[in-house]
């Protein structure tokens, strides 16, 4: 997984998953959210829309 440099969604490959990271500054990164693959594209739109974000990357 890319280094996490800002709020957004992930792609953790090693875990299959997407991740919402809210990150306040270099020392602060906290994980609020993930989802797994094989979720349907209206669960991952209604995640998405959850988080309030765009993907980062």
């Amino acid at each position: 997984m890319s280094t996490i440099r800002k709020s957004g969604i992930y792609e953790n490959i090693s875990k299959k998953r997407w991740e919402y990271w809210l990150v306040k500054n270099s020392d602060i990164k906290i994980m609020v959210s993930w989802l797994q693959w094989g979720s349907t594209d209206e669960e991952y739109k209604k995640w998405e829309e959850n988080c309030l974000i765009t993907k980062a990357g």
